[in-house]
Parts: structure tokens; C-alpha cells; sequence
């Protein structure tokens, strides 16, 4: 699902589930709960190929806490994403 531009309304993420997310210039753009897509999938069918400058990784809420993990077939690694991803995430999740 695309996020709609200038709106902000926080999308919930209940406790323990997971969120496809792409980040661009600081605000998630596209999302899905839908974790049976590969982060290559949900890519290609959001915007085709992932922007130069992007990234792509997955939301999730784990003891109320909001965070980010980077996508492991984009990055090679499932760490926290950066600060600006991790804000995207809160600012646009509950």
C-alpha cells in the first residue's frame, strides 16, 4: 500500500507483528502487513525497483517499542536500520 502524502495519520502495528516498509526521504512511502511477500517482491510490486536513496526493511512493535530491521536480501544484514528510518517508523506507526 502506498502511504498517503500529507497524511498522518499513525497506522497500528499490533504488539509482535510485522510490516513491509520502504523509506524515502525521511517518510515510509510504502507498506504492507503482508510478511508472506519476500522484501523483494513487495518491492518490485510497490514501486518496481527500490529508488536510489531508499530503503527497504521491515516495521515491527516488540514490548511497545517501534523499530526498524533492515532487509536482509537488500543489505546482508538484519540490523537496526538508521536513526532516520527508525523515526520515519514512529512517525508514521502506533
Amino acid at each position: 500500500m502506498k502511504f498517503p502524502k500529507g497524511d498522518r495519520t499513525k497506522i497500528e502495528i499490533r504488539e509482535g507483528h510485522y510490516f513491509l516498509i520502504i523509506v524515502e526521504n525521511g517518510d515510509v512511502t510504502h507498506y504492507t502487513p503482508d510478511v508472506g511477500l519476500s522484501h523483494a517482491e513487495f518491492v518490485k510490486r510497490s514501486v518496481g525497483r527500490l529508488p536510489e536513496g531508499a530503503w527497504v526493511g521491515s516495521a515491527s512493535k516488540e514490548d511497545g517499542v517501534l523499530s526498524a530491521v533492515n532487509s536482509y536480501t537488500f543489505y546482508q544484514n538484519q540490523m537496526p536500520g538508521p536513526e532516520s528510518t527508525q523515526k520515519a517508523v514512529r512517525d508514521s506507526f502506533c
